[in-house]
């Protein structure tokens, strides 16, 4: 289903495949085929693009965690998080990946500041799988 419908998008003009919502399918459709190293590599394309967009910093941690390591999806937010040190899923995913990490004293401070920045992800921290650690030694209020 997934391969098809990129395949589709291949057929696109170089106009019409360059158009950022067709980027952005091709994206999701690659996420959602867990086609990690090739979302990765498109999402790096459309943050060198769109460093104002923080969503695509945030998609590409997401296929490099799944496609290399945790150490390099951190890499990837903590550049993010200069540019956007306000962006709230920034502060929590970075959260998430130190809680994975075992540091969980930084987890702490990262979904602590993402919490202050946005209350809605409050829920969400205390639902996260990768935040157990984080509930496991009662550091989430």
């Amino acid at each position: 289903m997934f391969s098809d419908a990129l395949e589709e998008l291949e057929t696109l003009s170089p106009a019409m495949s360059s158009d950022a919502g067709v980027q952005e399918f091709k994206l999701r459709l690659l996420e959602r085929a867990s086609r990690w190293q090739d979302a990765a590599g498109l999402a790096a394309r459309l943050a060198s693009a769109h460093p104002d967009e923080p969503r695509w910093f945030i998609a590409w941690a997401f296929a490099k965690r799944r496609s290399d390591s945790i150490e390099t999806a951190s890499k990837i937010l903590t550049d993010a998080a200069s540019l956007h040190p306000k962006d709230p899923l920034i502060q929590f995913n970075l959260g998430c990946y130190a809680a994975q990490r075992g540091d969980l004293s930084s987890a702490q401070n990262y979904v602590r500041h993402a919490i202050e920045l946005d209350h809605g992800l409050e829920k969400l921290a205390h639902e996260d799988p990768d935040l157990e650690p984080l509930r496991q030694a009662h550091l989430l209020d």
